[in-house]
């Protein structure tokens, strides 16, 4: 009977996904960094912008050194597939999810002998706020994630069953991982490091897997950056403009690092309530072991270094989250579980709740598709601009007051924000004006106000 409810609690994660996943997946409307991946992806699948200089508007970076380009690339591919449709940019983002979870079993499936218990991690992970927060919003997080699974995947696969193929193809996941994001995906080098001090019979395997991936990943950078001059300018462009000066403290808002802790604390709320639940169940402790031990570890490296940057956000430390519930997980599965889960009406119960979730994830995305789901009267406002007006550039007097608003109408309604002189002019509601304009339309739910330049009697 237990495997017949680690099979339903299979089904039961997959089915929790749905319903958290799947309600937004045909609506518009997201948090601006994604609009604005989502405009680059946009533009390089219909040919403005190169790969090593993207463009995100005529207007606001011409070419785009915020970040590396690899994620826009791919993602790029989705509109080739499937057309310039808004909610490709969530099934981009979701089929991210899925490749994500597809590493975590893997990696449970190597380190746990009980692999039917890969339901674990993956219900853990899918209930942490920041990785739902992600995976709805297309930010950098949800590819970087996937790469770094994967290259510890590789790199433990290779290690545990001598396959050093494995682990120079997770070199060149490396190299890609660092493409999507930059520096914050250098945490997979520490794996191989803690798996010699944890498993000493794994020992020499892992500081060869460690070279490979090493010297594979450093010829494909050195590759590039001696014959592809494209790319040598893009990194030095990503490193004087971008980088150093965020690791200067020159970039955003100063944050602080005691409210990434507290924010950190609620993202891991769950795991620590379920384990202490479960230890008062059982009437003792659970021990640590040394695969709990490893994705601890791992984890920690993932998250600490964000504590030291000058600005700081809840969504960076989703990446470690994976190796936090990864780490839960196996400290919980090392022990029968503390009631008798092996009684038939629990198949049944569970059987059933998994159909009505899926049935209310149907439910909810037929009915969540008809409008946008946030900023929907903003982007309601810039489509009767595009449809009604034939925009195509309006002008702002300050583009740090719409930098929202540009993200919007660029990937929606190709529509571009610029402080240069145009016909149209665009301000808030209630806010003054230039002379010499006369209003066209008042998006009052939007707090939008249209102008026109006027004309000369």
């Amino acid at each position: 009977m237990s495997h017949i409810i680690n099979y339903r609690l299979n089904q039961f994660s997959w089915a929790v996904a749905a319903i958290l996943l799947l309600p937004l997946l045909f609506t518009q409307g997201m948090f601006f960094d994604g609009l604005t991946f989502a405009s680059i992806a946009r533009n390089l699948n219909d040919g403005i912008g190169q790969f090593w200089s993207p463009q995100y508007t005529p207007f606001v970076h011409q070419e785009y050194y915020e970040h590396p380009p690899f994620s826009f690339a791919i993602h790029s591919f989705y509109y080739r597939l499937f057309g310039d449709q808004p909610w490709v940019d969530r099934f981009y983002a979701y089929s991210l999810y899925g490749l994500s979870i597809l590493m975590i079993r893997r990696i449970w499936a190597i380190l746990i002998p009980s692999g039917h218990r890969g339901w674990i991690p993956q219900l853990l992970w899918t209930l942490t706020p920041t990785v739902l927060w992600v995976h709805q919003n297309n930010l950098l997080e949800a590819p970087l994630n996937a790469a770094t699974l994967a290259v510890v995947w590789l790199l433990i696969e290779g290690t545990w069953k001598k396959n050093y193929l494995w682990s120079v193809l997770a070199g060149v996941l490396f190299f890609i991982a660092l493409g999507i994001k930059g520096p914050v995906a250098l945490f997979p080098l520490i794996v191989l490091p803690l798996v010699a001090v944890l498993f000493k019979e794994f020992r020499v395997n892992a500081l060869i897997s460690l070279s490979l991936m090493i010297l594979s990943s450093s010829i494909l950078f050195s590759f590039f950056y001696t014959y592809e001059p494209d790319f040598a300018k893009f990194f030095e462009s990503y490193l004087n403009q971008q980088l150093l000066p965020s690791l200067r403290g020159q970039r955003g808002l100063e944050s602080s690092a005691v409210l990434s802790v507290v924010e950190l604390a609620k993202q891991l709320a769950l795991p620590v309530l379920v384990l202490i639940i479960l230890a008062w169940r059982r009437g003792m402790k659970y021990p640590l072991r040394r695969e709990s031990i490893l994705m601890f570890c791992i984890a920690i490296c993932a998250t600490v270094p964000f504590l030291f940057l000058h600005r700081q956000e809840q969504y960076y430390f989703m990446p470690s989250m994976a190796f936090w519930m990864l780490g839960f997980g196996m400290v919980y599965q090392q022990a029968p579980w503390p009631w008798g889960i092996n009684r038939k009406w629990w198949v049944k119960y569970i059987a059933l709740t998994n159909l009505f979730l899926w049935l209310t994830a149907v439910v909810l995305t037929l009915y969540f598709s008809k409008s946008p789901s946030r900023d929907k009267h903003t982007i309601k406002a810039y489509d009767s601009m595009v449809n009604d007006f034939n925009i195509k550039v309006i002008q702002v007097n300050n583009m740090n007051d719409f930098w929202k608003d540009n993200a919007i109408a660029a990937r929606y309604n190709k529509l571009y924000l610029t402080e240069n002189e145009q016909n149209y002019f665009l301000e808030r509601l209630n806010k003054s004006v230039p002379e010499g304009v006369e209003i066209v339309k008042i998006f009052e739910e939007a707090e939008l106000v249209l102008y026109k330049k006027a004309t000369p009697n």
